[in-house]
């Protein structure tokens, strides 16, 4: 379900940075770059799979056309170091002028409208209990699932969020809200709140 993890200091990572100047071919990365074309072709396949390159179209050659390959969206968004630093000046914003009441329904509706990304589990709250925990091992947790007292519990070791919730407690709303919509069912939070977030989401049985 998740996207392979492209450091922009790796090979794949150059190439990537070579395609934000515009679509190119593998002959044209590989002249840029220094690089054979079967060196580029390996790099551009990761690309691919991690839907941070895309083929985009064809240029006409004098015996061929060549693929050529284009940045996507998500391949923009690893160059950005602005999401950050925005997403938590709109918290701070948020909570300053928002009540809890209308903070938290704006967290949980913001985490439903993200869930609408995932397709819904099937089956009983158990199994749709794990996918949720793999959902979230998925976005950088570390996951596990305790059963008793007639719930369960997702418990994660790291938060995916936690840039985000070591100071702002109400981004813990938006993954309440996703897993209330993926699971349909009511979800209580019971996330630790330290120096190091730790996940913590209880679903009734």
């Amino acid at each position: 379900m998740t996207n392979p993890v492209v450091r922009l200091d790796s090979p794949a990572g150059n190439v990537l940075a070579q395609l934000r100047y515009g679509p190119s071919t593998v002959e044209d990365l590989a002249r840029a770059l220094r690089l054979t074309d079967n060196a580029v072709r390996n790099q551009l396949r990761r690309l691919v799979a991690a839907n941070l390159a895309v083929r985009s179209g064809m240029r006409p050659g004098p015996s061929k056309p060549s693929v050529l390959y284009a940045i996507t969206r998500d391949g923009q968004v690893h160059f950005s170091t602005l999401y950050l630093p925005v997403l938590s000046h709109f918290l701070r914003v948020a909570e300053e002028q928002c009540s809890d009441t209308q903070l938290s329904s704006l967290m949980r509706d913001a985490g439903k409208s993200l869930s609408g990304m995932f397709p819904k589990p099937r089956g009983g709250i158990g199994n749709r209990v794990r996918s949720a925990a793999r959902l979230l091992t998925s976005f950088g947790g570390l996951v596990e699932v305790q059963e008793g007292n007639g719930s369960m519990i997702i418990r994660s070791l790291g938060c995916p969020l936690a840039a985000l919730t070591s100071e702002h407690s109400a981004a813990c709303q938006i993954l309440q809200g996703l897993l209330a919509d993926y699971l349909s069912a009511p979800v209580q939070v019971c996330c630790t709140r330290a120096e190091e977030p730790r996940c913590c989401f209880e679903i009734p049985c």
